[in-house]
């Protein structure tokens, strides 16, 4: 069996790239071939993914098509006799990125608007977690699967002595990783962190990790951090894997306060680390988080600020958060969504046969 897969674009730090990259070494390890490709190729990554217009399937292999953004030539695309597998990690509301980023935004409000075409063209539709399968459902799809994106949670590097501070004497230190862009909302996190810095820890820092939407909405974020806590706030991009585990083994604790997630792989990082979590509970990040998060629908930032205080210096609360992430983690452990990845494939080709 041949799976090409087709990217909307790819880069070397995006999440649905690297699960692609994860899911073609699962596909070798089955004895499968195919390649993959997408319609936009950041630099970075090294021949790994090849151009949209390379793609030369035969009739009978499987197209699993990663959507998050709009796709060019989609009809082209969907028009091959292919059997097909969607998998839908959501679409960021364009709304969030016109001022900023109206390129992305555009790209965004594409990739909605081709949504129910994919879904009806398909033979099996998929969402990375239950709440972007409904969103399928909701447009019509009659067979949905969920395959969660596939974490390797060793790849960073190994966490801290469990019960271990990050730094013993030194700052607290508060982690995000994720896009640096407005529907993540780091403003607000900054906002919280100032308080939680102002009233609780003087000597407290922030850390965004992440590759900005553009480079202008990055000093944005770094000059609203230097007037609410000077010289306490950094912001750095295109870390290396080692790099980033560097990072979690730092943090005290992690906090997410974004308004749009279709999964969020650095929550179940976090986890790996055993860094309490702190999270706006939007879209999927519930159902990835489970139990083992802080969850704050409350929009005060000092009641942020506050749980801030109680996740980096309550050990018992520190010690239940970690034991629950760990569980959580074997919900999404590689070999279970490996084989929720291989049944979704299987069905798609009988699908088409019939």
């Amino acid at each position: 069996m041949n799976v090409h897969q087709v990217l909307s674009g790819a880069g070397p730090h995006d999440a649905i790239t690297t699960e692609a990259l994860v899911f073609r070494g699962c596909f070798r390890e089955w004895g499968w071939g195919g390649s993959d490709h997408a319609a936009r190729i950041a630099p970075g990554l090294n021949g790994s993914i090849a151009q949209l217009a390379r793609l030369r399937p035969r009739s009978d292999d499987v197209l699993l098509i990663h959507h998050s953004a709009g796709a060019p030539r989609l009809h082209e695309l969907l028009a091959l006799p292919n059997p097909k597998l969607l998998l839908h990690h959501n679409v960021t509301p364009a709304s969030w990125l016109w001022e900023h980023a109206p390129l992305v935004a555009v790209q965004c409000a594409i990739g909605r608007e081709q949504l129910p075409e994919l879904v009806r063209a398909v033979d099996l539709a998929a969402g990375d977690s239950a709440f972007n399968a409904a969103e399928l459902q909701a447009l019509g799809a009659s067979r949905t699967e969920v395959i969660p994106l596939l974490v390797d949670r060793n790849r960073l590097g190994s966490p801290r002595h469990p019960g271990a501070a990050a730094d013993p004497g030194g700052p607290p230190t508060v982690l995000f990783v994720g896009r640096l862009s407005p529907h993540k909302r780091q403003d607000e996190l900054i906002r919280a962190f100032a308080l939680y810095r102002r009233h609780r820890a003087p000597d407290a820092r922030l850390m965004l990790v992440g590759d900005p939407i553009t480079p202008a909405y990055a000093e944005l974020l770094r000059a609203f951090g230097e007037t609410l806590a000077p010289g306490a706030v950094s912001i750095e991009s295109g870390l290396s894997e080692a790099e980033l585990g560097d990072r979690y083994r730092a943090a005290d604790a992690f906090v997410c306060l974004s308004e749009h997630e279709g999964f969020c792989i650095p929550v179940l990082e976090a986890f790996h680390f055993g860094v309490p979590v702190i999270a706006r509970p939007s879209g999927a990040l519930p159902e990835v988080a489970g139990d083992a998060a802080l969850l704050v629908e409350d929009r005060d930032p000092a009641l942020v600020a506050e749980l801030m205080h109680l996740a980096i210096t309550d050990q018992h609360l520190r010690s239940e958060l970690r034991r629950r992430g760990e569980a959580r983690l074997e919900h999404y452990a590689p070999a279970v969504v490996a084989e929720q990845l291989r049944r979704a494939v299987l069905k798609t080709a009988e699908a088409a046969r019939r």
